[in-house]
């Protein structure tokens, strides 16, 4: 999607709206722990005022995962805004701040597509679980500990540190 600036330039501050949808299967193809999702529907609003552009919005889609503890699949809507400042390129103010956030733009149009994808997928769980206290496998037998409890013992002692759990046995 590319928004034409004389079009942001000639609404003087008036937002525009804007709808796209971004490719399923690129994304998830980029991003190892996605086993499918739905078209990501993108909704937002690009607006000039002074020197900058802004883009900002709302992404949403149904992501298939696999939970990083338990292995259970699991569904999770995800709403993911976002926020991008654009620039043109010879404006002083990228020249301030090497550091800032703010895009410069070469040529007429703000590019859209690679920008939403990345933020899109910078958004995106390193280590999906299917809820925050999942319990994950039990080490020793496998079962899954969200579904019943496992009476194994997980106590792993470091082995140069045996002798010492010998020594209090003894005094009890």
């Amino acid at each position: 999607m590319n928004i034409k600036l004389t079009e942001l330039d000639h609404r003087k501050g008036e937002p525009l709206s804007f709808q796209v949808t971004l490719d399923a299967v690129d994304l998830k193809n980029r991003h190892h722990e996605i086993r499918s999702l739905t078209p990501v529907e993108v909704e937002g609003d690009a607006v000039k005022l002074g020197n900058l552009y802004y883009v900002k919005g709302d992404m949403k889609a149904d992501i298939d995962f696999i939970c990083a503890r338990c292995l259970n699949p699991f569904t999770q809507h995800a709403s993911i805004p976002f926020s991008e400042t654009f620039a043109l390129a010879d404006d002083p103010v990228l020249e301030d701040d090497e550091d800032s956030d703010i895009h410069p733009l070469e040529g007429d149009q703000i590019e859209l597509d690679t920008l939403l994808q990345e933020d899109f997928l910078l958004a995106m769980p390193t280590f999906p679980l299917c809820e925050e206290d999942c319990k994950g496998l039990c080490p020793t037998c496998g079962v899954n500990r969200n579904d019943s409890p496992c009476t194994c013992s997980n106590e792993r002692i470091d082995p140069r540190l045996a002798g010492l759990a010998d020594l209090f046995k003894d005094n009890k």
